[in-house]
């Protein structure tokens, strides 16, 4: 999907992606001291709303004009409009970053294939402070067959070994690459799917 697509769903409904913060992002960085967040392609900024909330400088990249203006409506709502910036911008391209270097940068769910995620994962890389932290987690290839939700094209779900070694060509240095379970509920009752997740310090 383009970004005149992503437009449009995001217009078409109130909210595309849950309000709350995706709880491996929670899992993992709740205990990190408030600085400067980088939310990649951020959509509506649940991630970056969360830690706006908890003292964090945050912007979120992301290529739809609607999504952003959902986060800067939300932004608005709860209170945290000064600390929070939006960018427009494709983030497989380079993009100026208000808030680089940071303290840490984000990218939750973003599905392409791997050459353009590497190039996501590289330009984020250089918008990190050194000694600055990378998270993202991503719908697993082993999904198909044996998760729940999520893509139904391979070539969109990246395998452990394309984001260790993206991760690496970036200069990262990967601290934690694994497969979790995550149990989502639907109609028919709670169903296991299956994300990787990356933490990487530049």
């Amino acid at each position: 999907m383009d970004a005149q697509e992503w437009d449009e769903r995001y217009r078409a409904s109130e909210t595309v992606w849950s309000i709350e913060p995706n709880q491996f992002v929670v899992e993992y960085l709740r205990d990190l001291r408030p600085g400067t967040m980088l939310d990649i392609a951020g959509g509506e900024g649940r991630n970056a709303l969360w830690f706006a909330r908890r003292g964090w400088a945050v912007e979120v990249v992301e290529f739809s004009a609607a999504a952003l203006a959902k986060f800067d409506d939300r932004a608005e709502f709860d209170r945290v409009k000064d600390r929070c910036v939006s960018t427009l911008a494709d983030v497989t391209e380079d993009y100026h970053a208000l808030v680089a270097p940071a303290n840490l940068a984000v990218m939750a769910y973003l599905q392409i294939p791997a050459e353009p995620l590497a190039r996501a994962i590289a330009v984020a890389a250089t918008k990190l402070r050194e000694g600055g932290t990378f998270f993202g987690v991503w719908h697993a290839r082993e999904n198909l067959e044996h998760g729940w939700g999520g893509p139904r094209e391979a070539s969109v779900l990246p395998t452990m070994d394309e984001l260790r070694g993206a991760a690496t060509a970036a200069g990262l240095t990967v601290v934690t690459l694994e497969q979790r379970e995550r149990v989502v509920a639907t109609p028919d009752g709670d169903r296991v799917a299956r994300d990787v997740v990356l933490l990487a310090t530049r």
